[in-house]
């Protein structure tokens, strides 16, 4: 669930219109101007602003992909420190251009489109695929915008595609280019190798005290213990204090009457609905309807297809506002209601089909009540609960006296590392809460952490121990490793120099097969090795240095897996011929075009940027941005 929204807001936002091409844009490669502003915009692009909650959703979603790219949680610190409030602001100022410039330009979007846009959101459909009410105003209440601002940003969102659209299409890729592309992808080489095992090193110098010495001193991250935390955690959460909660029978039915809305079967309609954006539009079709012309007709007029307009079996709370659904389910089967007003302009409907509503009973739903009576009161009391324990901390209390009083469960760990590990690499079980190692290693021992969420509805609580810093093992300790890195980096060194001078030899003429022989080896082929080639024995790398070598030249390269080195003469080059029917030629195609187009469209963006002018407001990204900001 929690995905799905986090794609229609990023909808909402416009941010994925443009992708990954403004990413790359120069950040703040744009004609900065610091100014005092007196409002919540961050930043102005000509008329548009940027104000400060759309760009703390847009800092924390970059924080999520870079997170994600790295493959574990970043601190909001740590976001900082890689850059990601500069590539938030950049990509939502290339953004605010494009909506400057579809401005300017006077390009708009009809309410009827904005509409069917909105109800056709897979993001927004509930499980039979229509368009849910109720995960619509989930998606409003959980992003903090009203349903004019929502149709707004969509309504922007349309206008960027547009507009991007005619700035990318219509650049003819240049043949010469995309041949030129092709052949260099497309290019195989065949080669000739031999395998240079580090056993082929025999000598290599003994390390003195000043080499380990000096190993020790450049390599102290490796030989260093990382810091831990002794901590303790308290969690508690509705369903651990459900089997405490009672309910009197009077308590259940009087629940039932007020809420037997949420348990009653509602009516359903199958319904058609066209909307015009004027009343006399409106009154003007209706009129054509009930006189017998065909909805097809009527929607051919306003480019629509006539599928477009069923919007299938619906609730009440399914449309788009309760002023619709009145008009919508106050008709008849089969006759068209009166004009009204929406959110889009002005509608009309048509009942098709009526499914009865059915009521709930008392009896029917009574276990379903139960348990979220339940769940309410066990939400109120845990509320409760935590006032209680925070009082209990504020005289001092620690959590383990805490935990006897109110009978929850304590658990504690010990040399936890900020990775969530020991000191020898082990895994402790760890609750999934959270925030949890960023509040345990970023607060100090005796430290009153607040209560943090569970995400479940529920508070947890965090306290510090211990706090072991990180320490540099003694070099008496680690001496055995350091000598074997030195040993292991000699090596490599010298068998780095044998492939070299081998080399040296093949590319002044010696045969490739007498270095082998003197090697004992016997010269194994590859065939048809392509340019982006890779498996255990040609690594990326020595494929690299492969294709830059001549024909009949002579390299080397790390194995794909091993210690090893391989040496290898290029035996013979094949450039394809270009065949424009092939697949690989429309692929090349495609790709150039769509780098021209990436191109065009950042030349727009920072092109109009200039144009538009670009103010940024310091102080308020300052504060932000500040450790203070996040809170």
């Amino acid at each position: 669930m929690l995905d799905s929204l986090r794609k229609t807001a990023s909808g909402i936002i416009g941010f994925a219109i443009v992708g990954i091409l403004v990413i790359a844009f120069a950040v703040w490669g744009i004609a900065d101007i610091f100014t005092g502003f007196s409002d919540d915009a961050v930043a102005e692009v000509g008329d548009q602003k940027i104000d400060s909650a759309t760009f703390e959703r847009e800092f924390r979603a970059e924080m999520d992909r870079m997170s994600e790219r790295l493959g574990q949680p970043l601190t909001r610190d740590q976001a900082l420190r890689f850059g990601a409030d500069r590539m938030a602001l950049s990509r939502l100022i290339s953004v605010a251009s494009i909506d400057e410039a579809a401005r300017d330009i006077g390009l708009a979007i009809g309410d009827e489109a904005v509409g069917l846009d909105i109800v056709t959101d897979e993001n927004l459909q509930g499980g039979f695929g229509r368009f849910d009410r109720e995960l619509f105003r989930q998606v409003l209440r959980q992003n903090g915008i009203s349903e004019e601002r929502f149709i707004e940003q969509r309504r922007k969102g349309m206008q960027r595609t547009q507009l991007t659209g005619v700035v990318e299409a219509g650049i003819p890729a240049p043949e010469i280019l995309v041949g030129t592309v092709l052949r260099f992808q497309e290019e195989t080489r065949t080669a000739g190798y031999i395998i240079l095992p580090p056993s082929l090193v025999t000598e290599i110098p003994e390390a003195k005290e000043e080499d380990i010495a000096s190993l020790y001193e450049a390599g102290a991250s490796a030989f260093t213990l990382p810091e831990t935390r002794d901590f303790a955690i308290m969690e508690i959460e509705p369903a651990d204090i459900l089997s405490t909660i009672s309910v009197s029978e009077d308590q259940l039915q009087a629940a039932y009457e007020e809420r037997r809305g949420e348990y009653d079967v509602p009516e359903r309609r199958e319904i058609t609905q066209i909307t015009f954006p004027s009343e006399a539009d409106a009154q003007a079709a209706l009129a054509r309807l009930r006189d017998g012309a065909a909805i097809s007709a009527v929607a051919e007029e306003i480019g629509l297809d006539e599928a477009d307009l069923h919007l299938g079996k619906v609730t009440r709370d399914e449309l788009l506002s309760p002023v619709l659904a009145e008009a919508a389910f106050s008709t008849e089967q089969g006759a068209w209601s009166e004009p009204v007003r929406g959110p889009l302009g002005w509608a009309i409907f048509r009942s098709d089909s009526i499914e009865a509503g059915k009521p709930s009973t008392f009896e029917g739903v009574r276990e379903q009540v139960l348990e979220s009576l339940k769940l309410e009161l066990a939400r109120e009391q845990i509320y409760d609960i935590q006032n209680n324990i925070e009082d209990a901390r504020a005289g001092g209390e620690p959590l383990d006296a805490i935990s006897e009083r109110f009978d929850i469960e304590v658990r504690h760990f010990t040399g936890v590392t900020r990775q969530g590990k020991t000191r020898d690499g082990a895994t402790p079980e760890l609750p999934e809460l959270p925030g949890l190692l960023d509040a345990v290693f970023d607060n100090m021992e005796g430290d009153q952490i607040p209560p943090l969420d569970t995400g479940k509805e529920g508070y947890y609580w965090v306290e510090i121990n211990t706090v072991t810093p990180a320490a540099l093992k003694p070099l008496d300790e680690v001496r055995d490793e350091i000598v074997k890195v030195w040993n292991d980096q000699q090596r490599e060194a010298a068998l780095e120099n044998i492939a070299q001078r081998l080399a040296d030899r093949g590319n002044a003429g010696e045969s490739f097969e007498d270095i082998a022989r003197e090697l004992n080896r016997g010269v194994l082929t590859m065939p048809g090795i392509q340019r982006y080639a890779q498996n255990d024995t040609f690594s990326r790398s020595a494929v690299a240095k492969l294709f830059a070598a001549p024909e009949g030249g002579v390299t080397w390269g790390p194995v794909g897996v091993g210690d090893s080195l391989i040496l290898m003469q290029v035996r013979s080059v094949r450039v394809p011929d270009v065949d424009r029917t092939s697949k690989a030629y429309a692929d090349a195609l495609a790709n150039v075009t769509d780098s021209i187009g990436a191109d065009m469209l950042q030349s727009f963006v920072v092109g109009y940027q200039k144009q538009a002018g670009v103010k940024i407001n310091q102080g308020l990204l300052q504060r932000l941005t500040s450790a203070d900001g996040a809170q």
